[in-house]
């Protein structure tokens, strides 16, 4: 009955333990247990179909067989049991204990390449070097037929050499000349070899150990493959002053991956060695390929290959194309929406990119940068209805980012809706305050500024323009002037601050000099000070500045024909307010302001207030 007893102890305690150890082992470890485990499972017979239930009275007597197992699954059940209690020993820490079993497990299975490899590594430290050999040298005569366990060999003595400095192993050399010999067509016994021989500086024997695998002629491109990156161990093509030569040494190795490549693997193996060339600095090797691949295979892989290729070699045409291809290829791509769309805007094309925007976001969820370049974009197409409701789901999703309230409160200014706009300027401001302050510059509180004037809360316009002009850098003089010249018309329109109004023109024109707008607005100033002829000078140089004069000029003549009404020249005031009448100005106020100026003239009314 022991075996019986054996299988009932392994369901009732290693069970328990294969589940929990095994997930709790650590990822270097894992191949070799997954390996056995299977290996092991799958050595049991298969199960037998059920009888059929007798449901008449009385119990059926067992079968005796059926409490039984035979002789070769009771072993099996055992070597399980081990293998179960070294994983959870060794995921305790508890080393030595699960050596005992890890060595019980080999006994039983001493073919197992990677089980002899882990076995070995911990008998190392508890049995000494002689013990770790002796395991992976059993491995080698159990498993003749594959490489693995002689690299095995090889590589645990060249990393655990004998205690003795005088003493010379030639463990490593042996194994792997036996490996080179046995097994040629295998690229890792190339790699192991490589890295042997240039670990000990022998170069020499590295280059006659890639001959070797050059002169192969095997048939798998894998084997190429692999060995070409080994080649490039020996002869790095990174070393600029030998490219050419170990070039031409390396080159033929992905070459012939490529020759012997079948229908079956030929996009695969094209695709790698592309890659290979691409990384290799090989660009236009590289290129050829890819292109090939897209042709023949319609391949999205190669064409984002090619894209990065075509960007590098400044074919801008091709590399837009070919992102354009990839993206209708892949339209769920988030990211090549991403990047199609800052290719457009590049190209200073929004009503192109805002399309692909609008499918990162739909595909892709939409990060906060997505939603803010698809906000410029629209205000770039002048869309500011949809610019609006972009905002505002903008600011549902990311309710506490300053950048979006800012987008949202020009968006609202472009509709003049300048309450809703004040608003998200305000909310912007307290955001940046905490987490972007580098937002707050003078551009900001210009907008805000401009924006607050137009509704009408006056001191507070006053304020941000006066920040604004706090934080403008010496080197941006025309921002500097601009605001300026804004805070200072603005004060003479409203009638307030008329002093610091001149003083703000006048160091707008120092800045900037020769810039109509700001002469208009100096002459403004005389004119609201009541130095008539002052004012009709710069106003006067104002307009033999504006040639040709556009719609928007249309308050320069306004200017000049009130001037001359307060000179009592009627008839030249009545020239000039109805040429400013002719132009149709866009502005809405200054339009209706013209025309009943103009009016109250032809009725001989009263003049107008002085501004």
């Amino acid at each position: 009955m022991a075996p019986l007893r054996s299988a009932i102890r392994w369901y009732r305690d290693a069970g328990r333990l294969v589940m929990s150890g095994y997930r709790s082992v650590g990822r270097a470890l894992r191949p070799c247990r997954t390996m056995c485990l299977a290996a092991f499972i799958g050595s049991f017979p298969s199960g037998h179909a059920a009888t059929t239930a007798d449901l008449s009275l009385g119990l059926k007597a067992a079968d005796a067989s059926d409490l039984q197992l035979s002789q070769a699954a009771a072993s099996r059940a055992d070597v399980l049991a081990h293998f179960s209690a070294a994983l959870q020993f060794e995921s305790s820490g508890r080393l030595r204990q699960a050596l005992e079993h890890y060595l019980a497990v080999f006994k039983a299975d001493p073919s197992n390449a990677d089980l002899a490899s882990h076995t070995a590594a911990i008998a190392m430290q508890f049995q000494g070097r002689a013990a770790a050999m002796k395991i992976l040298e059993d491995a080698v005569q159990a498993n003749p037929k594959v490489p693995a366990p002689l690299l095995n060999l090889a590589r645990f003595a060249n990393t655990y050499p004998p205690q003795d400095v005088f003493e010379k192993d030639e463990v490593p050399a042996k194994a792997i000349a036996e490996a080179l010999s046995k097994f040629p067509t295998h690229a890792e016994v190339y790699e192991m070899a490589v890295m042997l021989h240039l670990t000990h500086n022998e170069r020499d024997k590295a280059i006659e150990v890639m001959t070797q695998a050059a002169s192969q002629n095997s048939r798998d491109p894998q084997y190429w493959l692999a060995t070409g990156r080994t080649a490039e161990r020996v002869w790095p093509l990174g070393q600029a002053e030998f490219g050419t030569e170990y070039r031409q040494r390396v080159t033929p190795f992905f070459e012939n991956a490529l020759k012997v490549a079948t229908k079956a693997d030929a996009e695969q193996v094209t695709l790698e060695v592309a890659r290979q060339y691409l990384l290799t600095n090989d660009p236009d090797r590289a290129r050829q390929l890819c292109e090939k691949l897209s042709a023949e295979h319609n391949s999205l892989d190669a064409r984002k290959l090619l894209y990065r290729l075509y960007v590098a070699a400044e074919q801008k045409q091709k590399a837009l194309t070919t992102l354009e291809q990839i993206v209708k290829q892949s339209p769920d791509d988030a990211d090549q929406q991403r990047l199609l769309a800052s290719e457009y805007d590049k190209l200073k094309q929004p009503e192109k990119a805002i399309p692909h925007l609008q499918a990162a976001i739909r595909t892709g969820g939409g990060e906060i940068g997505d939603y803010v370049k698809l906000g410029w974009e629209l205000y770039q197409t002048r869309q500011f209805e949809e610019m609006v409701r972009v905002g505002q789901r903008s600011v549902r999703l990311f309710p506490d980012h300053p950048l979006v309230h800012y987008q949202l409160a020009i968006a609202h200014r472009e509709r003049e809706e300048w309450a809703a706009s004040v608003k998200h300027f305000a909310e912007a401001e307290r955001y940046a305050g905490s987490t972007q302050s580098e937002l707050l510059d003078y551009h900001f509180y210009y907008q805000f500024g401009i924006t607050l004037e137009r509704a009408s809360r006056l001191e507070d316009a006053s304020r941000m323009l006066e920040k604004s002009i706090t934080l403008t850098p010496r080197e941006e003089a025309r921002s500097a002037a601009n605001t300026m010249n804004f805070l200072g018309y603005m004060w003479l329109d409203a009638g307030t601050h008329l002093d610091k109004a001149g003083e703000l023109i006048t160091k707008a024109n120092e800045l900037l000099p020769g810039q109509p707008a700001y002469i208009d607005s100096l002459g403004w100033f005389h004119y609201k000070k009541g130095n008539y002829p002052d004012a009709l000078k710069e106003l006067q140089r104002a307009e033999t500045l504006m040639q040709p004069i556009a719609p928007e000029d249309a308050e320069i003549l306004e200017h000049i024909g009130l001037t001359h009404q307060a000179l009592g020249e009627k008839a030249k005031a009545l020239d000039y307010l109805e040429r400013a009448q002719a132009l149709k100005t866009p502005d809405e106020k200054a339009r209706k302001r013209i025309e009943d100026e103009l009016r109250k003239l032809k009725n001989g009314s009263p003049d107008t207030e002085k501004k």
